[in-house]
Order: C-alpha cells, then sequence, then structure tokens
C-alpha cells in the first residue's frame, strides 16, 4: 500500500535579490508570483522516497550541501539518498553563488535569501512527513508537447546556430528532433486529486526582466489548481531541456513575456488535465533505490581555439550591451558577446579541472515507474536513449537534479558549434553525455 505526504513552502527572496539566468546582472524590483519548494513523500511498503523541487533555476553546491546536512540530521541517510533533489529551471528566481566562500562573502540579502530557502525546504518536507497518509497513484503520459521546440537550427549555408532570430530567412530545419512525451504521476487521496507530478521538456525563460517569476511553471501549476478548485500541489520535474526552448522563430511574436508564460502554463495545463481520467493504477510493487557517481571529463581546449580567443579579444572592440545580455547575441554577433565567450576559453584553458563528479539517482516502482536524474542542463537525446533501455513502462527522466553541471550536449553536436557548446570553466567533454548515458542505463537497470 502506499502513504503519501505532501506539502509546499514559499521562498520568494526580498527586493534587490539578483535573478539568475542571463549574463549581466539583474537585482530583482519586485515580484509577479511567488516561488514555491514542494515536496512530496511516497512510502511504499515501508520504503520511502520522494522529490523536493525549487522555482529556481538550479540548485547550487552549497544549496545541496547544507541541504544533505540538515536532512541527514533531521531524518537520516536513508531519506536523504532516496529523496530527489531539483530545480524547474526559472530564470526569474534568485541567483546564489556557486561555492561556499562567495556565499560567505555575498550580500546580506542574498544570504538572506539562500537560508530562506533551505529552511523552507526543510519546513515543507517535516510536513510532507507528517502529513503521510494513505493514497493511491497513478500514472501514464501523452505524446503532446507544442510549446517546445528545438533551439538548435540548421541554415540555408550549412552552419549551426542557437536561436537565429524571429523569421529568420536563412533557417533550413532544427538540429534534431527530441521526445514529446509529458509524463504523469496522480496522487488519490480522500476521493479526490490531493498532487500531480509532472514530467515536460521545456525551457524556463519565459518571462524575462527583472520582476521574481516561477516562469510558466508557476502558471501550469495556478492554471491546475484554479480547474480542478483545489490548492493541490502541482511538481514539474524538467525533463532534459538543454537544447529546447518555447521560441517558434517560425512566427514574428514577443515570446518573452508574462503574459507568454501564462498562455504556456496554460496551455500545458489543458493537456495534463486532459489525460488525468486516462492514467493507469500504480501497483504498489517493491520499491529500488539506486544511487551512483558519474565522473564529467571537462573540455581541453586546443591551440588553435586559443589563438582565436585571443585574436577576438585583440581585435573586436570593446562596446558595452545595454539591456539583458543573452545567449542569442552570440548568433547575432554583438562584441560583447563575442568578446564574453572569447575570455571563457582562456579561463577554461587556465581555470579548469580536469573532471567532476556527480551523483545519480534511479527509482523504481517495480517495472511500471522509474525516475532517474541527471546533471545539469543535458540534451534531450540523452534522456531519449535512457527511456530506450528503461526497464520499466514510463520512465520521469529529471534535470537539474541531485548535482551541479553546465549544459550537457550530445557528442556531435560540438563540432557543429551553437551556444551550448561553448567552452567556459569546467564545462564538459564531448564525451560527456555518453558517460552519463551509460552510467544512468546501468543504475536503473541495477
Amino acid at each position: 500500500m502506499f502513504n503519501i505526504g505532501y506539502a509546499q513552502e514559499i521562498l520568494t527572496p526580498p527586493v534587490g535579490v539578483g535573478l539568475a539566468g542571463y549574463f549581466n546582472e539583474r537585482p530583482n524590483i519586485g515580484m509577479y508570483d511567488d516561488l514555491y519548494v514542494k515536496a512530496l513523500i511516497i512510502d511504499c511498503n515501508g520504503r520511502k522516497f520522494g522529490f523536493l523541487a525549487f522555482d529556481l533555476i538550479s540548485l547550487v553546491k552549497p544549496l545541496f550541501d547544507e541541504l544533505e546536512k540538515r536532512i541527514v540530521s533531521k531524518f537520516g541517510k536513508d531519506l536523504h539518498d532516496a529523496l530527489i533533489l531539483s530545480a524547474t529551471h526559472t530564470h526569474t528566481g534568485p541567483k546564489f553563488p556557486n561555492s561556499a566562500e562567495a556565499l560567505a562573502e555575498a550580500d546580506e540579502r542574498t544570504r538572506y535569501a539562500f537560508e530562506q530557502t533551505v529552511a523552507a525546504a526543510m519546513r515543507a518536507l517535516e510536513r510532507a512527513m507528517m502529513n503521510l497518509q494513505p493514497g493511491e497513484l497513478e500514472v501514464g503520459s501523452v505524446f503532446n508537447n507544442p510549446y517546445g521546440f528545438v533551439r538548435r537550427y540548421w541554415m540555408k549555408n550549412g552552419t549551426l546556430i542557437t536561436n537565429p532570430g524571429w523569421r529568420n530567412p536563412e533557417i533550413d530545419k532544427p538540429e534534431c528532433d527530441y521526445d514529446r512525451s509529458i509524463h504523469i504521476l496522480k496522487v488519490i487521496q480522500n476521493g479526490r486529486i490531493a498532487a500531480l507530478v509532472c514530467n515536460i521538456a521545456n525551457h524556463g525563460d519565459t518571462v524575462g526582466g527583472s520582476l521574481v517569476s516561477a516562469d510558466w511553471y508557476g502558471r501550469f501549476a495556478q492554471e491546475v489548481q484554479h480547474q480542478l478548485k483545489a490548492s493541490l500541489p502541482v511538481l514539474v520535474l524538467d525533463d532534459a531541456s538543454g537544447n529546447i526552448n518555447h521560441f517558434d522563430f517560425h512566427q514574428q511574436i514577443n515570446q518573452t513575456s508574462f503574459a507568454e508564460a501564462t498562455r504556456i502554463g496554460r496551455g500545458y495545463a489543458s493537456i495534463v488535465l486532459d489525460a488525468l481520467d486516462k492514467l493507469e493504477p500504480v501497483a504498489a510493487d517493491d520499491v529500488a533505490v539506486n544511487n551512483a557517481t558519474v565522473v564529467i571529463p571537462h573540455r581541453k581546449i586546443t591551440a588553435e581555439e586559443l589563438a582565436e580567443a585571443k585574436h577576438t579579444l585583440a581585435t573586436v572592440p570593446d562596446i558595452k550591451k545595454e539591456g539583458d545580455f543573452e545567449s542569442q547575441d552570440l548568433a547575432n554577433k554583438v562584441p560583447a558577446a563575442l568578446r564574453y565567450f572569447a575570455q571563457r576559453v582562456i579561463d577554461c584553458h587556465e581555470k579548469s579541472k580536469p573532471s567532476h563528479s556527480c551523483r545519480i539517482t534511479a527509482i523504481k516502482l517495480g517495472k511500471q515507474v522509474a525516475f532517474v536524474t541527471l546533471p545539469g542542463e543535458p540534451f534531450n537525446g540523452l534522456a531519449s536513449a535512457i527511456r530506450e533501455k528503461s526497464p520499466c513502462k514510463y520512465t520521469f527522466v529529471i534535470e537539474l537534479a541531485q548535482s551541479v553541471s553546465g549544459y550537457v550536449p550530445m557528442p556531435e553536436c560540438f563540432p557543429r558549434g551553437g551556444y551550448e557548446v561553448q567552452a567556459g570553466v569546467d564545462t564538459v567533454a564531448q564525451n560527456a553525455a555518453t558517460e552519463i548515458i551509460n552510467a544512468s542505463i546501468a543504475n536503473l537497470c541495477k
């Protein structure tokens, strides 16, 4: 049988805390909507596992470390090791320092927001544990994601560009296809839908600007709650989306606004709500929780790449860019972007470590349902490769989970170029995706 508990807590930062996701600094000046941390604990025949999902762009190492310390202290190592901690990837949440040293030197409001995030997660987890009571689970999927697009395009001249611009006549076709499946886990308690867990592939960069927002993830949850007339937790576990975003470059429309986040969120809500009566019961089968470590190799800069970067810094004028500094500025050859990425090549050469280790987790409910974590922002091809080998009928693939990493492109994408394969400190090597896929499949199939 299942016992299920859930809770959610607000973690919206105060005014002035910087927002993550762009290259320029963006102190927030208020909010569109609140950010949440959402906890769901499932006890299956005495074996507990669950999720902590944060409305953040990612979980930095100090956050993982502090949560591990507090969760182990309060609930024990077994529960910590059976929890999947992940971020939705909103680009309008707080920007936290990525090291303990930098966190200690951060301004007072940023340190306050960090502590508030940890405390909110612990409160949510504690209440979820206290809220455990009998319930049922249902699971299913739909192949329908009309709001996600591969953002890397082949151009008519044979080059590849990330975010090439609206109605660009030189676009030929997307680099590849992707898995449009949306996976859904429904919690039923006391004769009603009590919580939802949804696995959707898309980027969280819809709103832009300097106001805090949970992006389309928050609008999605609110619309589901509105239609079901209940303030139930709605967790979004981001599917592998490193090469996916919401921009339809064949249109000439404004796709960066809170209104656009609302449109996408409501659209996803409609898809999920339409599927809720078509899900199948989950059997209270044996639970397997497997953790493993994968060593991710880092990129090495060639002599030619280093020489080109130094030439760029020597010849491209140092012109500051007004407004938000985004990935498409590289495709548009904005001087500030060319210089920025040239410096990243030099930094990669001078400062990168050979590799870093990441924790990966696989949780299986018999052969029916699996949850698999991936570090960083993996391309959707990683999810497809893992699902193809999964022993379970429904496999939720969760990015930005358990460990820190950057973009993880497929091996064939590196020589093609584009924003995601640009070098930087500790960016991954060309074989990183292969290492992660192999380790994830082995962990899942134990």
